[in-house]
C-alpha cells in the first residue's frame, strides 16, 4: 500500500493516465501529488519507501529505484490499460 502517489511529467497528463491515477488512489488511499522535476528528486532523496513514483523522465525513475521506491512510467500504464480494455470487449463480445 501506498501513502502517496507522487507524478512528474514533462508531457501533458492525458485522460487515461487520469483516470489511473484516480483508480490507484482510491485503492490505496492514497493522496496523488503532481511535482516538477525540483521537488520529485527532492522526494527520491528523501528515500519515502511507501511511496509509489510515476515518471516519464528514466533519470528520475533510476535514481528513484536505486532508493527503493516503486516505480511506473505513464507509457506502460497506458499499454497495460488499453491491453484490460481489449481483454473486456474480448470478452463481452462472447456474451
Amino acid at each position: 500500500m501506498y501513502s502517496k502517489i507522487y507524478l512528474c511529467l514533462s508531457e501533458k497528463e492525458d485522460e487515461v493516465l487520469t483516470r489511473q491515477l484516480s483508480m490507484l488512489s482510491e485503492r490505496h488511499h492514497a493522496e496523488v501529488e503532481r511535482v516538477d522535476a525540483e521537488k520529485a528528486a527532492q522526494v527520491i532523496e528523501g528515500g519515502e519507501g511507501d511511496v509509489l513514483f510515476i515518471s516519464d523522465d528514466k533519470a528520475l525513475l533510476a535514481k528513484a529505484v536505486e532508493k527503493g521506491i516503486a516505480t511506473n512510467d505513464p507509457a506502460s500504464m497506458k499499454e497495460s490499460y488499453e491491453k484490460a480494455m481489449e481483454m473486456l470487449k474480448a470478452i463481452g463480445g462472447r456474451r
